[in-house]
Order: C-alpha cells, then structure tokens, then sequence
C-alpha cells in the first residue's frame, strides 16, 4: 500500500479496487498455474520466474501512472502465485519416497523467502525510498531465473525394484 499511496498517489476507495484486483489476479495465477504445473512443471517455474521479474520491472517504471500500475499489480498477482502450484508438484515428485515429508518444504521456503523479502525491503525502503523495494523485488526475481532453469534438469530418483 506504501507504494500506490506514495508513488502512484492512490488513496481511498480507489486503493481497495487496486487491492481488489491483485486479488483476483492472484487466484487466478492459482489456477492457472496449477492447470500448467500439469504440462510441464519446470517450464512453468521459470516463465513465472521471468513473468515476475517483468511485472516488478513493469511495476517500478510505470509505477507513477495509474492504470499502468494496475496491470502491473495483475501480472505480478498472475505470475507470483502461478509458480506455487508447480513449485509444490516439482518437490514433490522430485523427493521421491519422502514427497509426503518434502510437501511442507515450499510452504516453508515460501515463509523464509516472505520474511527476508520484507527485511530487503525495509533495508531499500529505509535507506532510499519506497520505489527501492520494487527494484529490490526485481534484482531478486533476476536471480530466481537461472536458479529455476537449473533446477528444470533435475530428475526424480529412481527407485529400486523389489
């Protein structure tokens, strides 16, 4: 909210129809990302991947405007919650026989990324200003891209015949 009071001047009833509209967008990427973790789960990681970044990108260039904003604020809901389906399936059968036991890891990593997320954050928002947060978002989502495409080689372990 810091971001669209401060940098986009959005305030009021119109705030809580941008926020309205992240919403939306994120169930969406929910669904949608779970119908294509069906297709090809490491595909999907790294376009999200590159879909974020962009939508941080985006996010921070036109931030000044509007309804430029308001699409930024859809694709970054879209491609942030499109990845967890496929993130959740990628562990999974990645962990073999312990998949039932790796299940938890997303949702923990996901904490631990939320929790050092917004200590960057702060750390940008505090020493320059609150447009710093984004690109702090937009460095980091640079850095998942390799990371994703490198993990698209890994192949689930084979397991012994009885």
């Amino acid at each position: 909210m810091p971001f669209l009071e401060s940098v986009t001047g959005i305030t009021g009833a119109p705030l809580s129809a941008f926020l309205l509209a992240y919403g939306v967008a994120t169930a969406v990427g929910s669904f949608g990302g779970g119908r294509y973790a069906d297709r090809n789960a490491a595909r999907t990681v790294v376009l999200g991947a590159i879909g974020l970044a962009g939508a941080l990108l985006a996010l921070y260039l036109v931030g000044s405007s509007a309804i430029p904003t308001a699409l930024a604020l859809i694709a970054l809901g879209i491609f942030g919650t499109g990845v967890v389906p496929s993130l959740q399936y990628r562990v999974i059968s990645l962990a073999g026989p312990g998949g039932q036991l790796a299940q938890a890891l997303p949702a923990s990593a996901a904490n631990i990324g939320i929790a050092l997320g917004s200590a960057a954050g702060g750390v940008a928002v505090g020493r320059f200003t609150v447009s710093a947060a984004v690109m702090t978002g937009v460095i980091v989502a640079l850095i998942t891209i390799p990371v994703a495409w490198g993990t698209g080689f890994l192949e689930p372990p084979v397991s012994p015949r009885d």
